[in-house]
């Protein structure tokens, strides 16, 4: 009767633990449980439902203070309350001083995939292997080729629009919804880009255009931002996490409001299970498992394993930080002063992409490696406040000049490669501690000769598109933007086939504790200059796909 009841109360060992739920996260537990594994998911938020969104809660006249920031605004309650932009007193990061770093940090079960802008952009064959070519970064130890089938397999589960375009930059696929109409803005700035020898194509967006797989399409409200009631993006909140918890009770587990702190490992050197503060209650408590996955995202994945001293033998923990220059430009187009849809902006801020155009100027002389994308956005929301030219006066001119530049704004945003440095890295703070008394992570991320020298490529071009285009009022940008900005964090634990100079394998296992495996951006060996959510995805699909090989021939 004792042995019974010991045995009844026992902790539980699960297969596999998932520290993060994002896409790196979300995507191993959809593999992993479906192929019958019993598997523990953690996550610093809670999971949220959709009455915590702001969706569609309001329209501008109904709100008594007109878009005025107080503390009625619902929608900044709800970034507060969700995620964390910048240092806080609960949970504070360092850097050097006047050095400068953005980290927006999602507390939610579904990560930073509740907030993304859906774009779903391959990595071409050169991109795994830049280093060979200009000594700029390390090569990746896996060819495009390795990553194609489980590039279409992302694209399949989330459902990406889009279009086939043969751009040398962004490999086409075969498993395109069809794309989103163009907006008027769109037909201006491709058409001023082209005239300058710059191709712009449709944008791939983890967004659904048609009905697909029980989910509604898209009804372009606009609303993306703040959540969609009818789950027609992609998040991995609600369309692998929530889905796995009703389908999978016995098998697939979340433990919310967990703040992971250590990974432990046994006598042997593996990974037996995960600490973490339970934030309800300041306890701290423990889960075991066979195999621990860390997709927490990178830097706070850099910080559990700097916490849990493993899995550094090479050094190599916390180096290799990448990021994307950012920068900004905008201005007003005259030619858009008929444009005054009220609603219905589509699904993001533009439905075109420039992809880097380098490659159709072969003889460019250029003080700067790689190359840059450019993101296009005009938003039209129903409030007024938010989209004007900054316009004085008051009265029926004042209304009718207001009615004339509204929807007119663009703006260019873009995303430019930064290369490895000894001079970019993260760290323990020996001093500074979180609430939960844990070291927190230092960043140092400073801009380098190359950053500098592509930026100032980057505004140049910005001012030929933009004229080009007829706009007035340009603004462009007098530097990047601050550094964390594009919230596309990589590096730090990178793979490679070398285990003296590399963290993990090509199949995103710890060279040191071989049932770790680290599946979020913290395994690039490059960042290139694209959005890294798609590549994170077929990562995790392609490394737990070795994972459940591993484990059938008894090597996990």
């Amino acid at each position: 009767m004792w042995s019974q009841r010991r045995a009844a109360t026992r902790q539980p060992v699960y297969d596999v633990i998932i520290v993060g739920s994002g896409a790196a996260g979300g995507t191993a537990a959809w593999n992993l449980v479906q192929a019958g594994l019993k598997v523990a998911m953690l996550d610093a938020g809670a999971l949220r439902s959709e009455e915590d969104f702001p969706y569609h809660q309001t329209f501008p006249y109904e709100d008594p203070y007109r878009g005025f920031k107080t503390p009625l605004d619902r929608s900044e309650e709800y970034w507060k309350k969700y995620s964390i932009t910048g240092s806080t007193k609960d949970e504070p990061y360092t850097t050097p001083e006047k050095m400068p770093y953005e980290w927006f940090r999602a507390r939610n079960v579904g990560g930073r995939t509740i907030y993304w802008g859906r774009f779903c952009n391959r990595f071409n064959e050169a991109d795994f292997k830049m280093g060979s070519r200009d000594g700029g970064s390390l090569d990746w130890p896996i060819e495009y080729k390795d990553l194609a089938p489980y590039y279409d397999k992302a694209e399949i589960f989330m459902g990406v629009c889009g279009a086939k375009e043969n751009h040398p930059d962004l490999p086409d696929s075969d498993n395109y919804l069809p794309p989103v109409a163009l907006k008027c803005p769109d037909h201006l700035l491709k058409r001023a880009a082209e005239k300058l020898g710059i191709r712009a194509i449709r944008a791939r967006r983890a967004h659904l255009t048609v009905k697909y797989n029980g989910y509604a399409p898209c009804h372009y409200c606009g609303e993306c931002p703040d959540g969609c009631e009818t789950h027609s993006f992609y998040n991995s909140a609600f369309r692998q996490v929530v889905p796995l918890m009703k389908k999978y009770p016995k098998t697939f587990t979340l433990i919310p409001d967990a703040m992971a702190h250590k990974i432990n490992v046994n006598a042997k050197g593996l990974a037996s299970g995960v600490s973490y503060i339970d934030k309800a209650t300041g306890r701290t408590r423990e889960v075991k498992g066979r195999v621990v996955v860390a997709a927490c995202g990178t830097l706070e994945t850099t910080r559990l394993l700097l916490l849990s001293n493993i899995a550094n033998s090479s050094g190599q923990v916390g180096k290799n930080f990448l990021e994307h220059m950012d920068a900004t430009a905008q201005a007003y187009l005259p030619d858009l002063s008929f444009f005054t849809r009220e609603a219905g902006d589509g699904v993001g801020g533009s439905h075109i992409i420039i992809p880097w155009f380098g490659y159709f100027r072969p003889d460019e002389k250029r003080d700067f490696l790689r190359g840059f994308q450019i993101e296009p956005s005009n938003r039209n929301p129903m409030n007024p406040v938010k989209n004007p030219k900054r316009i004085a006066g008051f009265g029926p001119n004042f209304k009718r000049e207001v009615r004339r530049w509204v929807g007119t704004r663009v703006r260019l945003a873009a995303h430019g490669e930064m290369l490895p440095s000894k001079d970019k890295f993260v760290e323990l703070d020996p001093a500074v501690k979180d609430k939960w008394g844990i070291p927190v992570l230092k960043i140092t991320q400073p801009w380098s000769d190359n950053d500098r020298n592509m930026f100032k490529y980057l505004r140049r071009t910005y001012e030929e598109i933009l004229t080009t285009a007829k706009g007035v009022d340009i603004q462009l940008p007098k530097e990047p933007d601050v550094a964390g900005h594009s919230i596309h964090e990589m590096g730090t634990v990178h793979m490679g086939k070398d285990a003296k100079t590399s963290v993990l394998n090509p199949f995103n296992q710890s060279w040191d504790v071989k049932n770790l495996f680290v599946l979020d951006a913290a395994a690039f060996a490059s960042g290139t200059h694209k959005n890294p959510t798609l590549t994170i995805m077929a990562l995790s699909w392609r490394a737990t796909d070795y994972m459940l090989d591993e484990m059938k021939k008894g090597n996990l």
